[in-house]
């Protein structure tokens, strides 16, 4: 009986009442009265009426605020209808009543009454009524015994304690796992202990198919960005057999690769796997079979990384390739090690780039000899060792052909081109160049610094400037005196950073001296007094020729001085200025002159206007006579004018002038072609020549001896007031030295001149004047420059031999560290390569932090770096000769694709935008039931996936569920119902039974029915159901009328009707 409605008397609506009506009280029902007669019910009730009998045999219990559930057993041997029932509390008080018209049930003497009812309270609280137990009905259940169980609730099902009460469905889902798809919502903890065939925790593929593997997933939620927190899917392990059987195990761990809302492993990408045998492949790659570690790219430890040994002779790291590279390392060495081929078996070669001694430490690059280059500056902090287990060691620097090379005997540089060489030979101890000993201070006979040297061939210097000269003296203080280049063809001296002295080359070669400006004619020009003292050499000096000026103060002018004369009878000159020539006796100190002859030219006109000898009343005497003190010419001899001559004084004068004043008197001697000096003119003083002009020419001071060459010819020094102007100049002293003096204030400060041995020398003298000190000497044989101390140019200390190891353009050398090239600017100082005009350079950019390799036009980078590492190449790339090629387009080239990469795509793979295919298309990887995404206008997707175990399957658009599927054999599944089987039988669904199923039982209800064009048959005999009128209607089911029977005139009290029954078969 289920939800009938109870009444509850005034009585027992009281009872609930609690004293003070300060809410319910609670009473328990103790009896319950059978009433065998339906009645009235009244509120006032306190007995129940009809009543048989009262029972305790009955249980109940609340099962909702407003139902009590009610079980009442009898089992004695009454026979009664029961018509209601009434509830007797603890307090004998009537409660509640149950009454119907109709009897409930009727029990018989040998039955037993078992009424089980739920009960309805419209008014009243029903939890306030306690029933007693009903073991009594049904003992509790035990794992023997059936009997009544108690409903666990979720907290005593999670308790896990209690053994007597069941466990509903809800509550066990809420606190076990089921066996498909369980969801644990908390720590899961495995406590066990394992055997050699077993674990505390399993997860297993399902049997029945190949290529199932077990696998393990573990989701998350996002850490930040995002309001979404529910578990997404992170990663998953799987483990099973790669397309075989023992031996092809592996377990894989992947991750996702793209966001993943479907919760699809298309999603995810395999991160590492651990293969059969124990080899570890980290990344998306396919396992070599050999290698315990393989890795599909980049990787970074911030430990060490350890390899115990590939083979019995050592450790190895091994990077693949089409040929590959070892990292060895065999207890005695470590090597860098190059292999012919690749693979695990791959042997190395005999190449040796890199060997590490690892007991000593020792570094050896390019052990065989095959060739090593260094991309940059190369830093060696202590010694570098080229060569020493050889003949001879070889290092090449620049693009010159040449090498420095260092054997057991010498070392140096040398150029096979044109066998140029220089060397340091160890049993000479001397430098050598081109197989000559190098002269210095230790192996001259006359050493340099004292004697001088001769020069074969150039001095090459600076240009220098007149502060700043191309070859200075290290004793000068400042280095401004020396030699200092102009122009083309032109040099000067400098002293003291002013230019004293300048060579001119040209159509005149030209001589200035004391910073005269430059008169483009005169061969020897004077700015300023010149003066020349000492013994006249005996060759004299150099023809002068015609037009020689010497000095400009105002006008040409020759002076002459006796250091021994009295005062005021020392100085005589000769002067030329506004187209007049003089020749006077002038005060000591130069103040003032008297002419003793004047020559004028004509007017602008070079023809002579006059000559006038002794203007200022002196007397002019010629030939052998004694000065008469009165006449202002005295002639001794003959003398000419006009075919006139005035005649000598001797028979051996023919033809000869003389102008004598004494023995000792000064006199002019002019010979004749009969006499000894034939055609010559002599001066003369205090009874000794002093000068004289040879028949050729040639003036010579202080000799009488023409050496027939030189047009001025001194014995002695010369001092010159201005210029000295010379088409060249000469001075010669035969086999001794052959100088020039420059003083200043009358000492001496330099000497430039040659040597007794034939040597150039400059030298330079102390403070005292006479202290002197050698600077430079050039000898001429060798024409090698020594300096007595190192030179500097423009104030910096060149680099040689005694502070640096020489590095030869045309030879190269030995850098032992850094090489820096800095320059100012965006791209810097370059290094350029220079080969027969082809000159590629490498240069930095320093805006962009690069550095590159520009080509010989220096207009475009070929290849670049830049601080990230990124390598930029402005042309294709190649390696292996052109074997592996890299195109501008970013084509790729190389055996491996059987020609260019991109006609290999075309040929072999599937293009995004469509293609056609004649072969086989597969997908597979390991791990993953290969799909295909279908994607409609709308937006919505379908997947058609391999199915495992054979067959395929569809996927609806969430990717979360099979909408149809077909097997290996071809049986055909929606929604994972079976649906169609391979003969053709069809489960329908909505009738929940198979095809084959429906219409057998189909036929089986058609078997009792005729068939289409049945005729029926009786089923019985015929029955005479008399006359018509006696009928009153109708013939009785299911008989039918079969016949009629009467006279012909019959009428309804006279025709008998006849029926019968028909069946269909």
């Amino acid at each position: 009986m289920a939800g009938n409605l109870i009444y509850i008397t005034d009585a027992g609506r009281a009872a609930l009442v609690a004293p003070g009506n300060t809410g319910t009280t609670a009473h328990q029902v103790t009896q319950i009265g059978l009433a065998t007669a339906a009645f009235a019910f009244k509120p006032d009730m306190t007995a129940l009426p009809s009543e048989l009998k009262r029972i305790t045999t009955f249980g109940g219990d609340t099962v909702a605020q407003d139902t009590i559930h009610i079980v009442i057993q009898d089992d004695s041997a009454d026979q009664y209808k029961l018509y209601g029932f009434g509830l007797y509390l603890d307090n004998g008080v009537l409660f509640s009543v149950y009454v119907q018209d109709d009897p409930i049930l009727e029990k018989a003497p040998a039955s037993m009454l078992l009424l089980a009812a739920d009960t309805v309270f419209a008014s009243i609280d029903v939890t306030k009524l306690v029933f007693g137990p009903t073991s009594f009905l049904n003992p509790p259940a035990t794992t023997e015994r059936k009997g009544v169980v108690e409903l666990a609730t979720q907290a005593e099902v999670d308790d896990g304690a209690d053994d007597t009460r069941a466990v509903t469905p809800k509550t066990a889902a809420k606190r076990y796992a089921p066996l498909v798809r369980a969801q644990l919502i908390g720590p899961v903890s495995v406590t066990s202990t394992s055997t050699d065939q077993d674990a505390q925790l399993a997860v297993a593929a399902t049997s029945g198919a190949l290529n199932r593997g077990a696998k393990i997933r573990f989701h998350g939620t996002f850490a930040a960005g995002t309001a979404d927190t529910n578990a997404r899917l992170i990663a998953s392990i799987r483990a099973g057999y790669d397309g075989g059987t023992w031996g092809r195990e592996y377990l894989d761990f992947w991750i996702n690769r793209a966001p993943n809302d479907s919760n699809s492993d298309t999603n995810q990408v395999r991160a590492m796997r651990i293969t059969y045998g124990g080899r570890l492949v980290v990344g998306n790659r396919n396992d070599n079979g050999n290698d315990a570690l393989q890795v599909a790219g980049n990787g970074a430890f911030s430990g060490s990384v350890g390899s115990s040994g590939l083979d019995t002779g050592g450790a190895n790291f091994r990077l693949l390739n089409s040929r590959d590279v070892l990292l060895r390392n065999d207890g005695s060495n470590f090597y860098v090690l190059l292999s012919d081929t690749s693979g695990a078996d791959a042997k190395w070669n005999n190449f040796r780039p890199l060997t590490v001694n690892v007991v000593t430490g020792a570094l050896m690059l390019d052990d065989t000899g095959v060739g090593t280059f260094v991309g940059g500056p190369l830093s060696v902090k202590g010694l570098l060792n080229i060569g020493t287990a050889s003949g001879e060691g070889r290092a090449v620097i620049g693009p010159n052909g040449g090498y420095f090379f260092g054997n057991a005997s010498e070392a140096g540089f040398y150029l096979p081109a044109n066998g140029a060489m220089f060397a340091l030979n160890f049993t000479r101890k001397n430098l050598h160049v081109n197989g000559k000993d190098v002269w210095h201070a230790g192996n001259l006979p006359n050493p340099a610094q004292t004697t001088g040297f001769t020069m074969s061939g150039q001095i090459l210097a600076a240009e220098g400037s007149v502060s700043a000269p191309g070859i200075s003296f290290v004793g000068d203080g400042a280095p401004d005196t020396g030699f200092f280049h102009v122009a083309d063809g032109v040099f000067a001296v400098a002293n003291n950073a002013k230019e004293t002295m300048r060579f001119v080359a040209g159509a005149t070669n030209r001589v200035l001296i004391g910073g005269t400006p430059d008169d483009f004619y005169s061969a020897l020009q004077v700015g300023g007094a010149a003066s020349f003292t000492g013994a006249a050499p005996g060759n004299g000096l150099a023809a002068m020729g015609s037009g020689v000026l010497l000095g400009n103060n105002g006008g040409g002018t020759i002076i002459f001085k006796s250091a021994t004369a009295a005062a005021d009878m020392k100085v005589w000159d000769f002067k030329a200025g506004d187209g007049v020539f003089q020749g006077r006796a002038v005060t000591d100190g130069w103040t003032s002159g008297v002419p003793w002859i004047n020559v004028a030219r004509q007017s602008n006109n070079n023809a002579i206007q006059s000559i006038a000898l002794a203007p200022n009343s002196g007397r002019v005497l010629i030939g052998a006579t004694a000065d008469d003190g009165a006449n202002a010419a005295q002639v001794s001899g003959s003398v000419r004018a006009a075919n006139y001559f005035i005649n000598g004084q001797g028979v051996g004068d023919s033809g000869l002038i003389g102008i004598s004043k004494g023995a000792n008197g000064p006199n002019i001697g002019f010979y004749g072609s009969a006499t000894t000096g034939a055609g010559a003119v002599t001066f003369s003083t205090g009874g000794t020549e002093r000068a004289r002009i040879s028949a050729i020419g040639n003036l010579l001071i202080g000799t009488a001896a023409d050496d027939g060459a030189n047009k001025l010819q001194i014995a002695g020094a010369a001092k010159l007031s201005g210029a000295l102007y010379s088409a060249a100049a000469i001075i010669d002293s035969g086999a001794g030295w052959s100088t020039i003096y420059l003083k200043n204030g009358g000492k001496n400060r330099w000497t430039i001149g040659k040597s007794d041995t034939d040597d150039f020398a400059v030298s330079a003298f102390d403070d005292d004047g006479v202290t002197q000190r050698r600077v430079l000497d050039i000898p001429r044989a060798s024409q090698v420059v020594s300096f007595v101390k190192r030179p500097t140019w423009a104030g910096a200390t060149p680099w040689d031999s005694a502070n640096l190891t020489p590095l030869d353009r045309n030879i190269g050398g030995q850098v032992n560290g850094n090489v820096t090239l800095y320059g100012a600017g965006d791209y810097g100082s370059q290094l350029v390569f220079n080969s027969n005009g082809y000159a590629p350079r490498i240069q930095v950019q320093a805006s962009t932090s690069t550095w590159m390799v520009t080509n010989s036009a220096n207009t475009a980078a070929n290849l670049m770096v830049n601080e990230g590492g990124t390598v930029i190449a402005r042309g294709e790339l190649q390696t292996a000769g052109g074997a592996t090629r890299v195109a501008l387009d970013g084509n790729l080239y190389g055996s491996v694709w059987g020609g260019w990469l991109s006609n290999f795509l075309s040929n072999n793979y599937v293009n995004r935008s469509g293609t056609t295919m004649w072969g086989r298309l597969m997908l597979a990887r390991d791990g993953w039931d290969a799909d295909f995404g279908l994607r409609a206008a709308d937006g919505a997707q379908t997947f058609l996936r391999a199915r495992r175990g054979g067959g395929i399957e569809l996927i609806n658009s969430a990717y979360n569920a099979v909408t149809w599927q077909l097997d290996d054999s071809g049986t055909m599944f929606m929604r994972g119902q079976q649906i169609l089987n391979t003969d053709g039988n069809l489960f329908c669904a909505y009738r929940g039974a198979w095809m084959n199923a429906i219409l057998d039982d189909l036929y089986n209800r058609d078997n009792g029915k005729a068939n289409a064009g049945a005729r029926v048959q009786w089923d019985s005999g015929v029955n005479n159901f008399g006359t018509i009128d006696r009928l009153n209607g109708a013939l009785p089911a299911p008989w039918v009328v079969c016949g009629l029977s009467g006279p012909g005139n019959g009428t309804a009290n006279a025709i008998v009707v006849y029926g019968v029954v028909l069946r269909n078969q």
